[in-house]
């Protein structure tokens, strides 16, 4: 009993209301996205009305990224996650009485949700800060796995939840579900056992985000695997969701139902993902993180060569478990390695690097297919891939940290260099 409610991490206090609520919103924001969307759908007739509604989520949170993880080091996280859960709350909550009384106005609708988009920039970076807080460095990974596990049951089940639910009520009442997670998520935070991060208080914003992105410049195994996250996310993830819709669709594609049950093996990968991590512990974590990225380019192949639908789904399983386990491998190394009092604006500085691309790629994507054909995009974003993944190998840090019981830290790749400490010397 005392090993299960250790694996489960119960002997930890907080742990186990973090992972709940951690749950709790990430099946809301999985079926949120769902009813809104059928929602604008239905009260605008316009694809391009749901772009901007969803826009207005998305470029808030690029725009305040930065600011949200210098004041993630400065306050109390707790306090921060509290607060921008409870902004949530009645983002989403307004957002459903809207649409339950039918007057969807679309300003308003991109109002309520830039609100959340600003509330989420903010929480990102304290949330990503929160687990060495509360966990022991040798078991941030276990701690990273459960909460993967959580997220990774979410997209499985909320969108069909979500799907089903839509059937009979108003998506509005969905939404306001999300609301309700929102709440029931800032009361269980509100038990943290946290304290206020030792950032240096003297310090104003603009020189606070000059510390971070030191503390980020400064190692090469952060940076150099951001920008592999961000070729990522600029290239192979559109060239999955943009052009693998189009093959699907086409002549003598699988057809949209065998498209969605790929990527509900995707799904499925990313649950068998999530349980790897409880008994894997590779000795180079960011390595393996780096070469499982990798898997991915097999499924661009594969949709490239037109491969059956069985084949294709048995590598989106491959592909997404890669992809699952390098992220959580990625974060349990950051969380081990940044100091606790820099950890939010590294990870805001790592989020920007890593999602800013996208957008951007998606929108190229879609302008290329029509170009140059899917085939030539797959096959390319599947070589560059491989090629980006060997030149990461190239960083020192990517290959010399290890995990907690071996590591083996050097000194301008681990921590950054302190200025003051140069110029004395």
């Amino acid at each position: 009993m005392h090993e299960l409610r250790r694996k489960a991490m119960l002997d930890l206090p907080g742990f186990p209301s973090y992972l709940l609520s951690r749950a709790l919103t990430m099946f809301g924001a999985t079926m949120a996205p769902v009813a809104l969307a059928f929602a604008v759908l239905h009260t605008t007739a316009s694809a391009s009305s749901l772009g901007l509604v969803l826009a207005a989520q998305t470029a808030p949170q690029v725009v305040f990224l930065l600011v949200g993880g210098a004041i993630g080091d400065r306050a109390s996280r707790k306090t921060i996650m509290v607060a921008t859960n409870l902004v949530m709350a009645l983002s989403q909550a307004a957002t459903a009485c809207l649409l339950v009384l039918g007057d969807a106005d679309l300003v308003l609708l991109m109002i309520l949700q830039a609100i959340w988009g600003i509330a989420r920039a903010f929480f990102t970076p304290a949330n990503t800060a929160v687990v060495p807080d509360l966990v022991p460095a040798e078991r941030i990974q276990d701690a990273t796995a459960l909460v993967t596990l959580s997220r990774s049951i979410a997209f499985i089940c909320g969108p069909a939840v979500a799907g089903g639910l839509i059937v009979v009520w108003n998506p509005g009442f969905i939404v306001l579900g999300d609301a309700l997670f929102f709440l029931v998520s800032a009361a269980l935070l509100a038990r943290l056992p946290l304290k206020r991060p030792v950032a240096a208080p003297e310090e104003n914003l603009r020189q606070s985000l000059i510390t971070g992105w030191r503390e980020f410049a400064g190692r090469s195994w952060v940076w150099s695997m951001v920008s592999s996250f961000g070729f990522y996310q600029g290239v192979v993830r559109p060239a999955i969701f943009v052009v693998g819709p189009v093959l699907a669709a086409g002549e003598d594609g699988m057809g949209a139902s065998a498209w969605g049950l790929v990527i509900a093996a995707q799904g499925v990968g990313s649950l068998l993902g999530s349980l790897l991590l409880f008994w894997w512990r590779p000795s180079r974590p960011l390595l393996a993180s780096n070469l499982l990225v990798g898997l991915d380019s097999l499924f661009l192949l594969g949709l490239a060569l037109t491969f059956g639908f069985g084949p294709l789904a048995l590598l989106a399983v491959f592909g997404a478990a890669g992809v699952t386990t390098a992220d959580a491998l990625w974060l349990s190394t950051l969380q081990r390695e940044i100091p606790s009092d820099a950890l939010s604006r590294v990870s805001s500085y790592e989020w920007i690097g890593s999602l800013a691309l996208n957008p951007l790629g998606m929108a190229v994507t879609g302008l290329l297919v029509t170009v140059v054909g899917p085939a030539t995009i797959l096959v390319t974003a599947a070589v560059a891939n491989f090629v980006v993944r060997a030149l990461v190998v190239f960083a020192p840090g990517v290959r010399r940290i290890g995990n907690p019981a071996r590591k083996k830290k050097a000194p301008d790749d681990v921590r950054a260099p302190d200025p003051a400490a140069a110029a004395q010397s």
